[in-house]
């Protein structure tokens, strides 16, 4: 309720309830990886109606609509995944597939049922209309009815295009005759499906137009399959602005009704442009949301400078399936807004924060706007920390956003900025503060169990990303992880300039799989790129030796010797700097360490701790 409330405050239009399951039977969504049931909203009972009332009324007081989104797991269903047929179907565990059972016609019918119930719950509880999602293939069950890679059945209901479409368009029927005409009804749909095999914009196209004569008010477009093109259903950092923005401008012009795009829309200024442009009638945000909730009210008052912008990092996305809710770089307070409300300090204290990465940044915003005397110091040249080094490979610009947005607004609540000072002991007694927090950060980790490791060709990603060690053009990754794959992505370019040819990389990585630490979207996305430069991933592996010009992996327990090597990089981690806090033990009255001084962590554990440490001083 505080989540939804937030936002239409915020001045959104109407907000879309996502995944809103139709089906007693399948009433929770299991992730793809089959470890947890994440539970879903339910319209599949009468019980639920005073609730969903309750949210209605609450938005409502905020000149919000509200628009439920009802949805089918099909496939995703834990306990029996079912699908118009027995297609095996990937999941992102590579080693499992699911085999769905093939539903019956008396299945479907009373499906369309369900669909119909749910959405008149959804009126008598006071809602605006729903959504219906028939959109990213294997997702759920209507959009794999109306998908010719998924449904290959031979009856009414497969087929053609219009066979395919059969069992949407008997849905759409039902809930017409239970809801009357003055309830809308918006399609969610794929534009394309981005999959061999696939839908294309053409056959959607005239599906919308279809839709259209059917009585639905709104189709509302988005692209791409799950899991197989999940980084264009959930836009990874780095694709383009907009990216379905030609498939909804596609299918505005073979339809009279509103046609909204969603996807990687990131400010309003953007948003602004799709609608003047006839790309589409109206714009949805999903993630852009999730970082600012008052996002439109402060692109109506024209105070762009004080929108925190999704960064894209994927920290939401990857706290999927966790069993942690949802949450946001830019927005630690994302859904826990009424616990985490800022209030002023009963007592304010001289704070002084050493170090200007992300928790700093943080923790200086929030004890600034709670009253206390806030200084940052820093002993670099600029503020941002790992951040100005984590904005370097490929497709990842967006994340400076971090650093320019925590920036504005610790210096509009007041916070001070010392640049070039190192807080040493001698610093601190002179400063005189009631307060430290120590955000110094990390140093990259140097294994020790690597014969040859201090030889003049290994540098880590860190000295790579910053510019500080020149590299050859055959290297060699040690860790496969986010940063690992990362730096891989920023140095292997086609050609250097002048002398280089191609810059040859190969990882090496002790786990099964590379980019286990990232989240499924963005680690699709990247494994795509690196395979498109050609690079090399040595898996289950670990280097166990550097010599001048090779190194020696094991794999399997077998020793192998990888020759013409002229640099290792290294990316195996980060371990805490934290020496300032015993140095200052018994000079402060209070000491907090936080981000990766505390513990290693990313950018979301990095402005969590900030923002909690902030709170309670």
């Amino acid at each position: 309720m505080d989540f939804y409330e937030e936002r239409a405050k915020g001045g959104v239009g109407f907000i879309t309830v996502g995944v809103v399951t139709v089906d007693k039977k399948a009433r929770y969504r299991v992730d793809t990886e089959g470890t947890k049931d994440q539970k879903n909203p339910g319209a599949w009972d009468d019980k639920f109606i005073p609730t969903w009332t309750k949210l209605a009324d609450t938005v409502h007081k905020h000149g919000t609509k509200l628009i439920p989104q009802l949805f089918h797991p099909g496939n995703l269903d834990p306990t029996v995944p079912i699908a118009p047929s027995y297609v095996p179907l990937p999941t992102r565990d590579p080693s499992r597939t699911i085999i769905p059972k093939e539903l019956s016609i008396d299945d479907i019918k009373q499906i369309e049922k369900d669909f119909a119930d749910a959405a008149y719950r959804m009126k008598v509880a006071g809602c605006d209309g729903i959504q219906f999602h028939m959109s990213h293939g294997a997702y759920g069950l209507v959009a794999a009815f109306a998908s010719p890679f998924l449904n290959k059945r031979t009856d009414e209901y497969g087929g053609n295009l219009e066979g395919r479409m059969r069992f949407p368009v008997e849905c759409i029927r039902e809930i017409r005759t239970k809801v009357g005409r003055n309830f809308p009804i918006i399609i969610r749909l794929s534009g394309e499906e981005l999959v061999p095999g696939g839908r294309t914009i053409i056959e959607t196209a005239y599906i919308a137009n279809m839709l259209e004569k059917e009585g639905v008010d709104a189709i509302e477009v988005s692209a791409g399959t799950v899991p197989d093109s999940i980084y264009r259903v959930v836009p990874a950092i780095g694709t383009p602005l907009a990216l379905n923005s030609d498939y909804s401008e596609a299918i505005k012009k073979v339809v009279n009704i509103p046609v909204l795009v969603v996807g990687n829309i990131k400010s309003p200024q953007a948003a602004e442009y799709l609608i003047e442009t006839g790309k589409a009638d109206g714009v949805v945000v999903g993630r852009g949301f999730l970082a600012d909730p008052a996002w439109p009210n402060k692109a109506a008052a024209g105070k762009f400078d004080d929108i925190a912008y999704c960064s894209g990092c994927g920290a939401c996305t990857k706290v999927g399936g966790t069993g942690r809710p949802i949450t946001c770089v830019m927005n630690p307070a994302c859904a826990n807004e009424r616990a985490m409300q800022i209030i002023p300090a009963a007592k304010p204290k001289k704070v002084l924060i050493a170090g200007g990465g992300p928790s700093g940044l943080e923790a200086a915003r929030v004890a600034a706007l709670r009253g206390h005397d806030v200084t940052v110091v820093e002993k670099a040249q600029k503020l941002g920390g790992q951040l100005n080094i984590a904005c370097m490979p490929p497709n990842k610009q967006s994340i400076t956003q971090i650093t320019q947005y925590l920036l504005v607004q610790m210096k509009k609540a007041g916070a001070k900025v010392v640049l070039n000072q190192e807080v040493t002991p001698e610093y601190v007694k002179e400063f005189n503060p009631d307060v430290v927090i120590v955000a110094t950060g990390g140093t990259p980790v140097i294994p020790n169990n690597i014969k040859g490791i201090d030889k003049n060709h290994v540098v880590t990603a860190w000295d790579v990303l910053s510019g500080k060690k020149a590299i050859g053009s055959n290297v060699i990754v040690v860790g496969g992880g986010e940063v690992g794959c990362e730096t891989a992505d920023y140095i292997a370019r086609n050609f250097m300039p002048f002398t280089k040819g191609r810059v040859f990389v190969t990882i090496v990585e002790m786990l099964e799989y590379i980019g286990t630490d990232m989240d499924d979207p963005v680690r699709r996305n990247m494994v795509n790129r690196l395979y498109e430069k050609k690079i090399e991933a040595i898996t289950s592996a670990k280097v166990t030796e550097i010599l001048d010009d090779a190194i020696i992996v094991n794999k399997n327990g077998k020793d192998e010797k990888i020759e013409y090597i002229d640099s290792v990089v290294l990316a195996v981690g980060t371990k805490p700097s934290n020496d300032l806090i015993n140095e200052l033990k018994g000079l402060v009255p209070e000491i907090y360490a936080i981000g990766d001084a505390d513990k290693f962590g990313n950018a979301l554990d990095a402005t969590l701790a900030g923002t909690e440490t902030a709170r309670k001083i």
